[in-house]
């Protein structure tokens, strides 16, 4: 089976998306600068499009025929996707408003940022998994 084009620009378009959140989390983290733009970008594509394919995949999600293994790593990535969006709207509001008072928000939470950092690479991974077990080479 082939994989849907909506699913494609999706899992590449995603990849984009994580870079501009490593970028903004190294670029206010090391630099003492936050890049309010391009994390706003990366909030907007997540918000309009990320959430729309969620929705989009769920009623096939749910035709069944699926593996065990694949029905827990699509829950798996559903539900660590679903908080790992919202962490990331808390964490760039609240880094935005202390970036704009001169405080490193992602030095003075350093333990915080890099767990989440781990977990939005975890949470990547599974969808990168979930595409290729879905739609195998």
């Amino acid at each position: 089976m082939h994989a849907p084009l909506y699913s494609t620009i999706a899992l590449i378009a995603e990849l984009f998306v994580s870079a501009a959140v490593f970028f903004s989390f190294y670029q206010g983290y090391r630099h003492n600068r936050f890049p309010e733009k391009v994390a706003i970008g990366a909030l907007l594509y997540e918000t309009l499009f990320n959430i729309s394919y969620m929705l989009y995949r769920v009623p096939a999600d749910r035709k069944g025929g699926d593996s065990t293994g694949k029905k827990i790593l699509g829950a798996i990535h559903g539900s660590l996707s679903l908080v790992m969006f919202v962490s990331l709207i808390v964490f760039f509001v609240l880094a935005i408003r202390s970036y704009r008072k001169n405080i490193n928000y992602f030095r003075v939470h350093r333990s915080l940022a890099l767990i989440f950092l781990v977990f939005w690479s975890i949470s990547i991974a599974t969808g990168i998994a979930l595409y290729f077990t879905q739609y195998p080479l």
